[in-house]
């Protein structure tokens, strides 16, 4: 008779969250990375190319 475990133990159940955790928060800052640099250069020609004019 061939048994299977079914019990994967909870190491792996952490790991798969800590994973997916992991790669929300990649998605999130690579989000934000590329709102803030356009915002970054929106802020600089609105504040700056005008006193040096």
């Amino acid at each position: 008779m061939l048994s299977t475990p079914l019990y994967i133990g909870p190491g792996l159940g952490i790991g798969t969250i800590v994973l997916v955790l992991i790669v929300l928060l990649i998605v999130a800052i690579s989000f934000g990375l590329i709102l803030w640099i356009p915002l970054k250069n929106l802020i600089k020609w609105m504040f700056f190319s005008k006193t040096h004019k």
